[in-house]
C-alpha cells in the first residue's frame, strides 16, 4: 500500500514515427479480468468467454512500403463472403456486406485471410484490422477475432467448409454505426509476413454487419494495416521500440552512496501489512545502480519519487530481483493523494513468492477491483518493465513487449500519481532467507 502508511504497491531516444492516423475504436483489454479481492487475485485464472458465433470471409492483400523509421500497410482487398448456420452449404461471396450473428441456428462466421509483403530487412511490428460497421454495439456486445487456418476460397468456402477458429486475439465492441472497428491482431501476423488467416465471431445476440469489398465505396471497405521496423533494432527498452522520444525525468543512478534526496523519499517506517521494517540503511547506489536488501528478520527497503507526480505519462525502469521467495520485488505507480484504494495504483512488475514469474496488478476503484496479467520470466535477470498510461488506457511492457492493457474508463485513476520502488516482505512457514532488488534506472517520458 502507502509507502509511509499502507504498505505495499503498487518510460528509440531517436524512436520510429507513427505514419498512421489512428481513429478507430482501441481494443478492450482481454488478457486481463477484473478480480475481486486483494487475496485472490494470485489465484484466479483468466478464463475468457467462449464465443459461439459466424461471420464472413474476406481476403486481402496487403502491401507494405518501407520508410527509414517504419512503414504502414496499404492493402488491397481481393474478396469476401460470409457463412450461415441455417444454410449451412450456401455460399455468400458477391455479399456486399460482411456480418456476425450470435443467434442460435442462424450463426454466421467470419475468415479474414490477409498476404502480408514485407520489405528485406524489416519485420512487422503492428497489425491492424479495421471495418466499418452498419450497426452499432452496446458495451457489452463483442466482436472477436481469432487466427483460423487456410485452405479455403471465396466463393466455395461454405458453413460445413469453413475452418475452426484458432488463438484468440482481441475483441471490439460498444462500435456506433458509421464507424471504424479496430481490432490489434499484431500477435496473428508472422513477423516476416506470408499468408495469415484470422476469423470473425460474436456472442451477441444479433445481426453485426460491416462494409465489404463489394461495397459500391472503396474507401469504406475493410482493410488491414501494418507498420514495420528493421530488423537492426535490438533495444528492448520500450521507449526505444515505441518511439518514446527523450525522458523528462528520472534516475540513471550513476552516483554512489545514499539515493539522491532531492529524486527520492527512502521510508523509514513498517513494511508491508506489519511485516518487517523499511530501513534507510537497506538501499544504497554503487555507480551503476540502485540495491535494496531485505534480510531474514525482514529488514527491508521501500521508496517513492519526487519527480514527475503527474496524470498520465510512461515510465520505464531496468530492474531484477533474486533471493527467498518471501520477498517480493514491485514497481508501482501510487497516487499522490495517498487515498488508497479509492484513487487506484498501478503495479507494473511485481513478483508474488515465485522469481520466474513476473505479474501486472491495475487496482482500481474503491472496492480495489483489479485487472491483471501475469508471465514466465526470468527476474533474477535484468528486463525492462514499462507503463504507458493516457486517456486512452494503461498499457503494460516487457522489454518492449505489450503484455497488459486496460482501456475501460472506467478504470482510469483519477489524478496524478508517482514512481515507488519497493522490496517487500512476506513471512510464511518456510525458513526465512534474504533478498535483493536491483535498479539499474528510472525513466519518465511525456505521455503520447
Amino acid at each position: 500500500m502507502s509507502p509511509a502508511f499502507l504498505g505495499r504497491r503498487w518510460l528509440r531516444a531517436a524512436g520510429y514515427i507513427k505514419y498512421l492516423v489512428e481513429t478507430a475504436i482501441k481494443m478492450k483489454a482481454t488478457s486481463v479480468r477484473a478480480l475481486p479481492t486483494q487475496q485472490n487475485r494470485r489465484d484466479m485464472m483468466f478464463r475468457r468467454k467462449c464465443v459461439a458465433a459466424a461471420s464472413s470471409i474476406l481476403i486481402m492483400f496487403a502491401i507494405i512500403t518501407p520508410t527509414t523509421a517504419s512503414a504502414a500497410a496499404t492493402t488491397s482487398l481481393v474478396m469476401d463472403t460470409y457463412v450461415q448456420a441455417d444454410k449451412a452449404t450456401s455460399n455468400f461471396g458477391a455479399s456486399i456486406r460482411l456480418s456476425t450473428e450470435g443467434r442460435a441456428h442462424i450463426w454466421r462466421n467470419s475468415l479474414l485471410r490477409f498476404s502480408v509483403q514485407v520489405p528485406a530487412g524489416e519485420h512487422v511490428v503492428s497489425a491492424k484490422l479495421r471495418a466499418y460497421s452498419e450497426t452499432s454495439t452496446t458495451s457489452t456486445e463483442f466482436v472477436d477475432v481469432f487466427t483460423t487456418s487456410g485452405g479455403w476460397t471465396e466463393r466455395g468456402v461454405t458453413w460445413n467448409s469453413a475452418p475452426a477458429r484458432g488463438t484468440w486475439l482481441g475483441k471490439a465492441g460498444g462500435f456506433a454505426t458509421g464507424s471504424w472497428v479496430e481490432w490489434d491482431v499484431t500477435k496473428g501476423v508472422n513477423a516476416k509476413g506470408g499468408e495469415q488467416n484470422f476469423k470473425l465471431e460474436s456472442n451477441a445476440r444479433k445481426w453485426i454487419g460491416f462494409k465489404s469489398k463489394e461495397s459500391s465505396n472503396s474507401a469504406l471497405r475493410p482493410r488491414l494495416v501494418v507498420t514495420t521496423a528493421p530488423d537492426t533494432v535490438t533495444s528492448t527498452e520500450a521507449a526505444v521500440v515505441h518511439g518514446w522520444g527523450a525522458s523528462v525525468a528520472g534516475d540513471e543512478f550513476n552516483y554512489s552512496g545514499a539515493t539522491d534526496a532531492t529524486k527520492w523519499n527512502v521510508y523509514n517506517s513498517t513494511g508491508h501489512a506489519g511485516n518487517g521494517f523499511r530501513s534507510l540503511q537497506q538501499v544504497t547506489v554503487d555507480g551503476s545502480k540502485m540495491v535494496m536488501t531485505g534480510t531474514q528478520d525482514g529488514t527491508t527497503a521501500g521508496m517513492g519519487a519526487k519527480f514527475a507526480n503527474q496524470k498520465y505519462g510512461r515510465w520505464e525502469v531496468r530492474a531484477a530481483g533474486s533471493g527467498d521467495n518471501e520477498y517480493h520485488m514491485v514497481s508501482i505507480l501510487w497516487p499522490d493523494s495517498e487515498n488508497w484504494p479509492c484513487d487506484g495504483e498501478i503495479d507494473y512488475a511485481e513478483t508474488t513468492g515465485d522469481w520466474n514469474v513476473i505479474k501486472f496488478f491495475h487496482h482500481y476503484g474503491c472496492s480495489n477491483l483489479q485487472t491483471s496479467s501475469s508471465r514466465p520470466l526470468d527476474v533474477t535477470q535484468l528486463h525492462n518493465y514499462a507503463l504507458d498510461w493516457s486517456p486512452r488506457g494503461i498499457v503494460g511492457y516487457v522489454d518492449g513487449v505489450k503484455w497488459f492493457e486496460d482501456t475501460d474508463p472506467a478504470h482510469q485513476p483519477p489524478g496524478p500519481m508517482h514512481q515507488t520502488l519497493q522490496l517487500d516482505w512476506f513471512p510464511d512457514s518456510t525458513a526465512n532467507g534474504a533478498g535483493e532488488m536491483r535498479v539499474d534506472w528510472v525513466r519518465v517520458y511525456a505521455a503520447g
